[in-house]
């Protein structure tokens, strides 16, 4: 991918980095059982806003599912009306989130679909009636699935790298925590802890911000591409059950 087309099919497809939402320190168990965090999306530093992501999640016993929508606002939507939804089923235990499939459909477009199967340690991608097959490592996440199993074990040693699935593909990321910092942003002035991720080929890098007081969530994710173009992720709004929390909550 190059230029501003890639990093906007990327944020479109990785939540825009992108993604996110579950507690730290608690294991699956302490995982609420729905929930949904809300991003204004702006492209280039304090550039303007073009979009908005909606990313909810649920747990019914040891199965979870995470959605995000991601939709053009404002005079983007004038210029482009589009919708984009990303999809991550699974299981969730005492060892965090293990995806079984993950979906991406966007308007006017085939869906994209990947099936994990860790039986046989094999990915099967399909896209336009066409399946191929990559190897599946251990502990490999899609792109919701990862940022919710890093947050949730946020008290653990995080792993160096891990392998990372999109809906096309499936590729190696170096992950590091790099300290903390205060952020304005329109959900309010919160307290993060800053991770991180780098695509080993170089096509990617992305922050993301995580807040303890919120349950981990990551409140800000900010991703650059290969050529330098910026795309960034802002929470507005923040939900765990029926409870709605903005600014200064």
């Amino acid at each position: 991918m190059n230029g501003m087309s890639g990093l906007r099919e990327m944020a479109l497809r990785a939540l825009l980095a992108a993604a996110l939402c579950v507690p730290a320190l608690a294991g699956a168990e302490g995982w609420p059982a729905a929930g949904q965090i809300v991003y204004q999306v702006s492209m280039g530093n304090n550039g303007p806003l073009v979009g908005e992501a909606r990313q909810s999640w649920s747990r019914d016993g040891s199965e979870y599912r995470i959605t995000n929508t991601v939709r053009t606002v404002g005079l983007a939507a004038l210029i482009k009306n589009m919708q984009y939804v990303q999809r991550s089923e699974g299981r969730a235990g005492a060892d965090g989130l293990r995806p079984a499939r993950f979906s991406v459909e966007r308007e006017g477009r085939q869906a994209e679909r990947v099936e994990f199967d860790w039986k046989a340690a094999q990915l099967r991608f399909t896209r336009k009636e066409r399946t191929r097959e990559a190897a599946l490592g251990a502990g490999a996440q899609d792109v919701l699935s990862l940022w919710h199993q890093i947050a949730q074990r946020a008290d653990q040693p995080l792993p160096a790298s891990a392998q990372v699935v999109t809906g096309r593909k499936v590729a190696e990321s170096t992950l590091a925590w790099v300290g903390e910092e205060t952020l304005e942003l329109p959900l309010g002035k919160l307290q993060t802890r800053r991770l991180k991720a780098r695509a080993v080929d170089g096509s990617m890098e992305i922050d993301v911000w995580f807040a303890p007081a919120r349950n981990m969530l990551p409140v800000r994710i900010r991703m650059v591409d290969d050529e330098g173009e910026v795309l960034e992720q802002r929470a507005s709004e923040l939900r765990i059950g029926a409870v709605t929390q903005g600014a200064g909550e």
